[in-house]
C-alpha cells in the first residue's frame, strides 16, 4: 500500500508537468475508453443477431422435420424417420434430434458424435416431455427453450391433406378426416458453442484491431508531442533567457503555426514592456522635474511678495529723488537706470512666477516689431563686444495678443544662450516676418489652430546643438553649461511662455553650424493705441483720506510719505485687523483703501469684505506681487476694485488714485 502511495503521487506529476505525457494518458483512456463501448456494443448486437439467426434457422429445420417426419409418425416407423432425421444433422450446430409420439414416447433419436466423443446434450424425463408438449398444444407455434450452451426446438407433427392418393391408400385412412390432427412431436436441439466461439473470435480481432490502433496512436502521438513540446522547450528556454537578461532578449520565431505566433506574443509584449519600462522612466523623470518645478515655484510665490516690497521701495525712492529740481543730469541718469533695472527685476520676477504657474500673464495687442526695437538696448547689453548684433524686422504689420514684459523675457533668455554659445566671438540676428500656418503644422505640434501668424526668428553662428539633445531642450532643470553656470530654466521659461501665448518654437540646429528658433505667435486684429496721441494725464494730488493697509513698515511709511506729498490724509495699518479697526473710528472721512493683499492677522481681501458691509460704495486699490492671491479677488471685483502689481511707479499710483476717486 505505501509503495502504491508513493508512486502515484509521481505519476500525477508527470501527468500534470509534461504535455507529452498528459497526450500519451489521455489518448490511451480515450482509445480504451473507444475500444471498450464499441466491443460492448458490437458483441451484444452480434450475439443478438447471430441468436435471432440460429433461432431463425432452429425454426425452420424444426418446421421442415415436423412436416417430413408425418409418415413415420404416423406409421411408427424408425426407417421412414432416418432421412428426415440425417439430413436435419447436416447442420453443424445441431447435436440432437428426436421424435415422439402424440403421447410422448420416443419413436427415433440421433445425437452427433465428434471423434469418440459424444456431445451428451442433457437428457429430457417423460415428465418434462409431457410439460412441454403442452406448452407447445398451448403456444400451437413451434416453441423453444433454452438452456445452457443449447437451444431446443419444438414442433408437433401435424397430419394434413398433404398426403398423396397412394400415401392415404397405403395407410387406408380418409385424407379429410385426418386433417390438422397433431400425430406426434419432434425435438431439434442446437447447441451455441460456435456462437461463443464466433464471439471470441469478434472480441479477440476486436483487442488486436484496438492494439494496433493503439500502437499507431502512440506513434502518432508521439510524433505530435514531439512536434510541440520541442518549440515549446525552446520556447520556455527562451523567456527563462529573456527573464534573466532582460526584455532586449527576443525569443527565436521558428514556425508560423501557434506556437510561433506565441513566441511573437511574447516579443511584442517583452517590447510593450519594454516601452513601458521606460514610460515609466520618463514619467518618474517628469515627476522629479514636476516636483523640482513646483518647488521653486513654491520659493518663489513665497519670496515674490518681499521681493516686490523691496522694489517698490527701491522704484519709489528713486522716483522721488528724480522730482528734486536741484539734481544733476548724472545723477537723474543714475536714477532713472535704478528704476529701469527694478522695473526689470520685476519683470524676471513675475516671468518666474508664470513659468511656475503661479502668474497670470496681462496680454494685450502689442505692434511685436514695436517691442522688439523698444528692447534692443537692453537685449544689446547680454552681449560680449565680440558679437555682432542686428535686427531686421518687416514692414508688415505684426499685431500680437502679448504681454510686452514677456515677450521681453523671452528675447533675453535667447540672448543669453546665444552668448554663451559663441564665447570667441560671432553674429546674432533677430528678424521677423509673418507665414500662414496650415492643418499639417498644427497636427504635428499638438495645439493651436491653422491661421497667419507672426514669425520672430532669433539665429546665431554658435557651436550649435546636438541631435540627441533637441527632444530635451525645453525640459526644466536640463542644461548642457557647467555646474554654476547654469539652471536649465531658460528655455523652459521660453517654451511655458510661448505655450501661453498659443504659440510654436521651432528649432533648427546642427553641431558647428549655429543654432536658429522660430516663435510663432498668433496674428490678430485689434488696434493698437498709437503712443503719443493717448498722452498720460498729469499726475494730481488731493485732499481726501486714504487708509493704508500694509505689513511692510517701509513701504508702508514711503506710500504715506508719498500721498502727504501730494496732499492726501493718510491712516495707516499694519495688517488687516487694524485695517478694518481704524475704518470703523473714521468711516465717514475715509474715501479710498489702499490694501496689500497678503497680510498677517487678516489679508486684505478679508479686511475688504468687512468694510464692505459698513461701507458698500467703498473704493479699494489691491497691490500685490503675487497675482495667483488676488485671483479671487479679481473674480469678484466690482467698479470700486483695481489691483496694482508691485513694484508700483508712483505717478502709475497717483493716476490709478485719482482716477477712483474722481469716479
Amino acid at each position: 500500500m505505501e509503495s502504491d502511495e508513493v508512486k502515484c503521487p509521481n505519476i500525477h506529476i508527470v501527468n500534470r508537468e509534461s504535455l507529452a505525457a498528459r497526450i500519451f494518458f489521455w489518448f490511451t483512456l480515450f482509445i480504451v475508453i473507444i475500444f471498450f463501448s464499441f466491443t460492448s456494443f458490437f458483441t451484444f448486437y452480434q450475439r443478438k443477431t447471430m441468436k435471432n439467426d440460429l433461432i431463425s434457422e432452429g425454426e425452420q429445420l424444426t418446421r421442415l422435420l415436423a412436416y417430413n417426419s408425418r409418415l413415420g409418425v404416423f406409421a411408427e416407423n424408425k426407417d421412414l424417420l432416418r432421412d428426415p432425421i440425417e439430413g436435419i444433422m447436416q447442420d453443424d450446430e445441431v447435436v440432437l434430434v428426436q421424435v415422439f409420439t402424440v403421447d410422448g414416447r420416443e419413436l427415433k433419436k440421433m445425437v452427433r458424435l465428434e471423434g469418440d466423443k459424444s456431445h451428451n446434450p442433457p437428457g429430457v424425463q417423460f415428465r418434462d416431455i409431457i410439460n412441454r408438449i403442452n406448452i407447445l398444444n398451448e403456444s400451437e407455434t413451434i416453441s423453444y427453450f433454452e438452456d445452457k450452451n443449447i437451444i431446443e426446438f419444438w414442433a408437433a407433427v401435424v397430419s394434413s391433406g398433404g398426403y398423396s392418393e397412394e400415401e392415404a391408400l397405403y395407410f387406408k385412412e380418409n385424407t379429410s378426416q385426418n386433417k390438422d390432427k397433431v400425430i406426434g412431436y419432434v425435438r431439434v436441439m442446437f447447441t451455441t458453442e460456435l456462437l461463443n466461439q464466433n464471439l471470441k473470435t469478434i472480441l479477440l480481432n476486436g483487442i488486436v484491431l484496438a492494439l494496433l490502433l493503439i500502437a499507431i496512436g502512440w506513434t502518432v502521438v508521439y510524433l505530435i508531442a514531439r512536434g510541440v513540446t520541442k518549440p515549446l522547450n525552446r520556447l520556455t528556454e527562451g523567456v527563462k533567457a529573456m527573464e534573466r537578461e532582460g526584455f532586449a532578449r527576443k525569443v527565436s520565431v521558428e514556425t508560423k503555426d501557434e506556437i510561433g505566433k506565441l513566441a511573437q506574443a511574447f516579443n511584442n509584449m517583452a517590447e510593450s514592456l519594454d516601452e513601458r519600462e521606460e514610460e515609466k522612466r520618463q514619467l518618474e523623470e517628469q515627476l522629479r522635474h514636476a516636483q523640482r518645478m513646483e518647488a521653486i515655484g513654491t520659493l518663489a510665490g513665497g519670496v515674490a511678495h518681499e521681493f516686490n516690497n523691496i522694489l517698490s521701495v527701491i522704484i519709489s525712492s528713486a522716483d522721488l529723488l528724480k522730482k528734486k529740481v536741484d539734481l544733476e543730469d548724472l545723477t537723474k541718469r543714475y536714477l532713472d537706470q535704478m528704476v529701469t533695472s527694478a522695473r526689470r527685476g520685476g519683470v524676471l520676477t513675475r516671468s518666474l512666477l508664470t513659468f511656475s504657474r503661479k502668474q497670470e500673464i496681462h496680454p494685450c495687442p502689442l505692434n511685436l516689431n514695436a517691442v522688439i526695437k523698444n528692447a534692443e538696448e537692453i537685449l544689446g547689453r547680454f552681449l560680449h563686444e565680440s558679437i555682432e548684433f542686428r535686427i531686421k524686422t518687416t514692414k508688415d504689420d505684426l499685431t500680437v495678443f502679448a504681454d510686452a514684459g514677456h515677450l521681453e523675457m523671452i528675447l533675453m533668455n535667447l540672448m543669453k544662450n546665444a552668448n554663451d554659445a559663441m564665447p570667441d566671438g560671432g553674429s546674432l540676428t533677430i528678424t521677423t516676418g509673418s507665414v500662414e500656418r496650415k492643418e499639417p503644422f498644427v497636427t504635428s505640434h499638438g495645439h493651436g489652430k491653422p491661421g497667419h501668424y507672426a514669425v520672430l526668428t532669433v539665429s546665431d553662428t554658435g557651436a550649435g546643438i546636438d541631435t540627441s539633445l533637441k527632444e530635451r531642450l525645453f525640459d526644466p532643470f536640463f542644461t548642457t553649461k557647467e555646474v554654476g553656470k547654469g539652471t536649465g530654466l531658460g528655455l523652459a521659461i521660453v517654451y511655458g511662455i510661448i505655450q501661453q501665448h498659443d504659440g510654436y518654437i521651432d528649432i533648427s540646429s546642427e553641431p558647428g553650424n549655429g543654432t536658429v528658433f522660430n516663435i510663432y505667435f498668433p496674428i490678430c486684429q485689434s488696434a493698437i493705441a498709437e503712443g503719443g496721441s493717448n498722452k498720460l494725464p498729469d499726475v494730481a494730488g488731493g485732499t481726501e483720506t486714504v487708509l493704508i493697509a500694509e505689513d511692510n513698515d517701509d513701504v508702508r511709511r514711503l506710500a504715506a510719505s508719498l500721498l502727504e506729498q501730494y496732499g492726501y490724509k493718510v491712516i495707516q495699518a499694519g495688517d488687516g485687523n487694524e485695517a478694518v479697526k481704524k475704518f470703523h473710528d473714521n468711516k465717514d472721512l475715509v474715501k479710498l483703501l489702499l490694501l496689500d493683499v497678503i497680510m498677517p492677522n487678516k489679508d486684505g481681501r478679508k479686511a475688504y469684505e468687512e468694510i464692505k458691509k459698513v461701507r458698500s460704495d467703498i473704493k479699494t486699490i489691491f497691490m500685490s506681487g503675487y497675482t495667483a492671491d488676488v485671483a479671487n479677488v479679481k473674480g469678484k471685483a466690482e467698479e470700486e476694485v483695481f489691483i496694482l502689481i508691485k513694484p508700483v511707479l508712483p505717478d502709475e499710483l497717483l493716476r490709478k488714485m485719482r482716477e477712483m476717486l474722481d469716479g
